[in-house]
């Protein structure tokens, strides 16, 4: 009985008896008010508690002053005047599963037909052609929106794997970031680019396995770094007094990523967030045609997706960029990018192309020269500028700028050759960036995956360029 010897073990096996988490809770102290208004647990506390950010509690919005992590408090003042946020629900609801969501589409379709009455005036009142039902997904779009509502009755598990796969798969094609949340008969995708039909049924049409694109997926999200979290307990490897925050959950899911540590939090993750099993079913049926795919254009989103735009927590989904599914389709875009090849030197010679049907060795019929620059397919003005330069002739500074910008191009085409024009066919990726990534390559799955990250960045610190 040598295991009741040792202390540590003995308070270990005691500690760990039950399966519920051991949540530490945080009060909330009104700072104005000098008196304690409520509690949170680490959880929300990890993920929002923030100096300045602003919460829901009691019916009131409380601004964060700081974190007394020592003492386990939240020192909070109340926000006075008109609420400036909308509060969202930060619990979990109890998932509906498949069957429950499928007869609700055909209750959905007898309404439709006149089979069955309801109080319920929505689906009848449904500007649709066509009803979202259990054998038909309907895609709401509103012309002015660049967001979409995927109403499908395949409940909560389902949707949420829809969604997150949605969303990976639809950043690696679009190279934006794609944002989704779901419930049990909606999916929405938020992003700053267009989103239309084809890409969501390629998407969905698209072999690839599935338990690997919703892994990558997760990598870096809140929801695998605070399971993570909860599993390193029970392991004994965090103590039980430990505070969570965001950077400790992500370093230990990146630490022991290859572990049954983490194994074990994406097991319990997939049992109790997703369902791939019975998502590889709907899939099947979307590729065989049982199910259909029904795009509506509307001017403003219906009844029907009102609930989900309104109350639903956002779903922030990791790219997918280890995967080599996701590589696949970034690849795919990027060959199918268009471009402008120009002669830096002379400026007589030029070809529009798309990166796919570039040869290994460029040169210029003219002047035999291997200088060769690209830039964007409707980019004419850059021609003018060479040759421009070529005679002799003085040019502005944004001129000159532009063409040493080309020059530099040129001896990256030049050097990397095919390379070159692959990396440069990444969205905001520039010579600098393009530079960096080519010194550092190693291998083609590498820069397919340093591409990608480049185009991430890009986006994220776009807003914070100047023009």
């Amino acid at each position: 009985m040598k295991f009741w010897k040792t202390r540590k073990a003995f308070r270990y096996y005691f500690e760990n008896l039950s399966t519920i988490p051991d949540i530490l809770k945080f009060k909330v102290f009104d700072s104005v008010g000098k008196k304690i208004i409520g509690s949170l647990d680490q959880r929300f506390v990890g993920d929002h508690g923030e100096a300045g950010n602003i919460f829901v509690l009691r019916g009131m919005q409380w601004r964060i002053l700081n974190i007394d992590e020592k003492a386990l408090q939240v020192n909070v003042e109340p926000m006075s005047g008109a609420p400036k946020n909308v509060p969202y629900w930060e619990g979990e609801n109890i998932p509906i599963d498949y069957d429950t969501a499928q007869k609700v589409g055909l209750f959905r379709n007898k309404v439709r037909h006149g089979s069955l009455t309801m109080l319920n005036k929505i689906i009848p009142e449904l500007d649709f052609n066509i009803i979202p039902d259990e054998k038909t997904i309907v895609i709401e779009s509103v012309r002015t929106d660049r967001n979409v509502v995927i109403h499908a009755c395949f409940g909560t598990k389902i949707n949420s794997t829809l969604a997150t796969i949605l969303s990976s798969l639809l950043e690696s094609t679009l190279g934006y970031v794609v944002q989704s949340r779901s419930d049990a008969y909606r999916i929405v995708l938020e992003s700053n680019a267009r989103i239309n039909k084809k890409i969501i049924v390629e998407a969905l049409t698209e072999e690839f396995i599935l338990r690997d694109v919703v892994t990558a997926s997760l990598v870096g999200t809140h929801n695998v770094n605070w399971r993570t979290w909860c599993v390193a307990k029970k392991f004994g490897m965090v103590g039980r007094g430990a505070i969570y925050d965001r950077k400790s959950g992500r370093f230990i899911y990146e630490r022991y990523q290859n572990t049954p540590v983490v194994m074990e939090a994406l097991r319990e993750l997939f049992h109790d967030k997703f369902d791939l099993k019975s998502t590889e079913t709907v899939l099947n049926k979307i590729r065989n045609n049982k199910i259909q795919i029904e795009w509506v254009d509307v001017d403003k989103f219906s009844k029907l997706a009102e609930p989900l735009l309104d109350h639903a927590t956002k779903y922030y989904s990791s790219p997918a960029s280890v995967d080599k599914a996701i590589l696949d389709l970034v690849k795919k875009r990027l060959f199918k990018t268009k471009h402008r090849l120009i002669c830096a030197r002379c400026g007589k010679w030029q070809l529009a192309i798309i990166t796919e049907e570039v040869k290994s060795n460029l040169s210029c019929k003219y002047c035999k020269s291997r200088q060769i620059t690209t830039t964007f397919y409707s980019d004419y003005d850059l021609v003018k500028i060479i040759q421009k330069k070529h005679t002799g002739k003085k040019l502005s500074a944004e001129e000159n700028h532009r063409f040493k910008r080309a020059w530099k191009v040129a001896s990256l085409v030049e050097t990397f050759g095919k390379n070159a024009i692959i990396v440069l066919s990444g969205y905001g990726v520039g010579a600098d960036t393009g530079a960096r990534i080519l010194r550092n390559m190693i291998d083609q799955e590498l820069m397919y995956k340093q591409i990608y990250e480049a185009e991430r960045q890009y986006v994220m610190t776009r807003g914070f360029w100047d023009d």
